[in-house]
């Protein structure tokens, strides 16, 4: 099924509890339930100090109220499911009796302020980092600043979600 030329409208709620109109690009299953793809225009500054229109996108939990509402009078029959792809062994399902956890560690970044996200167990990890599950793993991630580390499948796994 194609993608609309145009996408649909939602409602999205922000941190502080705003809401503004966003458009709803994509769906997509993940471990800790239904994701929704969507986009707000907002103003950037460039390196030349000009201001210019841009789009965000960042992938939201879907469920209850909280993040997405529908607006009255839209279609989201044409908005796509994306699959994730079975290519890392983390986003396959693991195989019979195999005990697969979905555990993150978030480390501080010093000087940049961001937090670097590493899966449980990678050798850069700090031994006292809180343990996040995928969800928490994922909106730390869509925060301002951070990043995955190299080292470890976080970055092929959360760009991915």
């Amino acid at each position: 099924m194609p993608a609309p030329a145009v996408p649909p409208s939602v409602w999205l709620t922000l941190p502080d509890g705003q809401e503004v109109r966003a458009r709803l690009h994509a769906r997509r299953w993940t471990p800790a339930g239904w994701r929704y793809r969507v986009s707000v225009p907002l103003w950037s500054v460039t390196a030349d100090q000009y201001v210019e229109p841009v789009e965000y996108t960042v992938w939201v939990p879907a469920g209850g109220d909280e993040y997405v509402r529908p607006v009255d009078g839209q279609d989201y029959g044409a908005v796509p499911i994306e699959e994730r792809p079975p290519s890392h062994p983390y986003l396959a399902p693991p195989p019979p009796g195999v005990e697969q956890r979905w555990a993150w560690t978030a480390e501080r970044s010093r000087g940049t302020g961001g937090m670097v996200l590493h899966e449980h167990g990678c050798g850069r990890a700090p031994a006292d980092g809180p343990e996040l599950s995928l969800d928490e793993a994922v909106t730390a991630y869509a925060r301002p600043g951070a990043r995955a580390c190299g080292e470890c499948a976080a970055a092929e796994v959360l760009d991915r979600l």
